[in-house]
Order: structure tokens, then C-alpha cells, then sequence
């Protein structure tokens, strides 16, 4: 059943990208954009952050989004193929599962001011939506600051019953029964999580892409 769930759930995301990204054209140029990442990703490597706070929670973002679809591919690939987690697969999602963690963790704590809801945030949904006509390309929610925020806040949420489902699983705390509960539990938190974090990623990119091509056009 949570296969059949699952393959219903990633269709009905992936469907919907394609379709926003039809209907919203924001003039995404995949290689353009790839470029101009690893040039930021580089320059912060090289000391272009600002401050070390903010050079760790660069880094610990794109550490986690690695870490992220890697866990991704290994827990949900085997089950999608009709197999189960384990060997190899099961090595490298044990292995990233602490790495995701943490990055997520610093996350939250150094990034959690950042995404606070504002005023300014409702008036650029307004702004948005007063311009559909003269900006078609844009749409008032994916476009928008607060999606991101919304998708950030989502995943902190998620984050916490999604750990601790699986390290409390491994314990014998909660016998047998609750042991299948838990690990039920962490599939369906695992699932939830990878939905709302591909959303949120897709977003990120709309708001990344649109920075750049003003910049691109100044």
C-alpha cells in the first residue's frame, strides 16, 4: 500500500511542476543557472561569505540538499523497483542519514530568523497577483518569498518525527508492535518530507532564477 502511495504522491508532484513551470514560463535556463550556482558555491569556498555564520549555513545547505537526495534515491528507489532497503543501499542511507541531520539542524537554528513571516510577504503575493497581467510568467504563490518560508517551516516540523521514528525504532523501548509503528511512522514522515522538499527546492529555484535574470538585465 504505501507503495501504490508513494508512485501516486511523486507522480502527482512531478506532474504538477511540469505543468506550473508550463503555465508560469519564468525563462529558466538549466546550465545557466547550474553556472552561476557552483560560481556562488566557489566564491563562498573561497571567502566571499560575508561572515563565517553565514558560511556555514551556505554550506550546510548544500551539504544537506546532497545528503537529501541521496536518502531520497536509497529509500525510496528500492521500493519503488519493488525491492526493500538494503545491502548498499541501506549502507549509504545510514551513512548520510547523521549527515543530513546535523546539516539540518544548523539549518533551522541559523536560518530560522530569515524565514520569520512578515508583513512584506503578504504585500509581494498582492503585487504578484496585481501583475499577472503585465507579468504573466509569474505566479502569485510559487513565486512568491512565503512559499519558501512556508516549505522551510514544513520541514523543520517534519524533521524531528522523521528522526525520531527511526532512532527510537532501534531501541527495544517500545516492543515489537511499537517497533512496526515507528518504522511506519518514518516511512510516511520520510514521504511527506521528500514531497514538501522537492516543492519547496522548485520554489527556491523560481525566486533564484528571477534574482538572476534581474541582475543578468540590469
Amino acid at each position: 500500500m504505501f507503495r501504490d502511495i508513494s508512485i501516486f504522491a511523486f507522480a502527482a508532484v512531478l506532474l504538477f511542476i511540469a505543468a506550473h513551470s508550463v503555465v508560469f514560463r519564468c525563462g529558466f535556463k538549466p546550465l545557466r543557472f547550474l553556472c552561476l550556482r557552483i560560481a556562488e558555491l566557489w566564491g563562498l569556498l573561497l571567502g566571499a561569505a560575508p561572515n563565517w555564520i553565514m558560511g556555514i549555513r551556505v554550506l550546510a545547505f548544500w551539504a544537506g540538499l546532497f545528503s537529501f537526495f541521496v536518502l531520497l534515491l536509497t529509500g525510496f528507489v528500492p521500493l519503488l523497483l519493488g525491492g526493500r532497503l538494503e545491502g548498499v543501499w541501506l549502507m549509504l542511507h545510514a551513512t548520510l542519514a547523521p549527515v543530513f541531520v546535523l546539516c539540518a539542524a544548523v539549518m533551522v537554528l541559523g536560518g530560522a530568523h530569515r524565514y520569520c513571516f512578515q508583513k512584506r510577504d503578504l504585500e509581494q503575493i498582492a503585487a504578484l497577483w496585481k501583475a499577472r497581467k503585465e507579468k504573466p510568467r509569474c505566479c502569485c504563490v510559487m513565486d512568491s518569498e512565503a512559499a519558501v518560508k512556508a516549505g522551510f517551516w514544513l520541514l523543520a516540523a517534519l524533521t524531528l518525527p522523521l528522526t525520531l521514528s527511526m532512532v527510537l525504532s532501534m531501541t527495544p523501548l517500545f516492543g515489537t508492535d511499537g517497533q512496526h509503528f515507528l518504522f511506519r511512522l518514518h516511512r510516511y514522515c520520510a514521504l511527506a518530507f521528500a514531497l514538501t522538499a522537492i516543492l519547496t527546492v522548485y520554489a527556491l529555484m523560481r525566486q533564484k532564477n528571477r534574482k538572476d535574470t534581474e541582475i543578468l538585465t540590469q
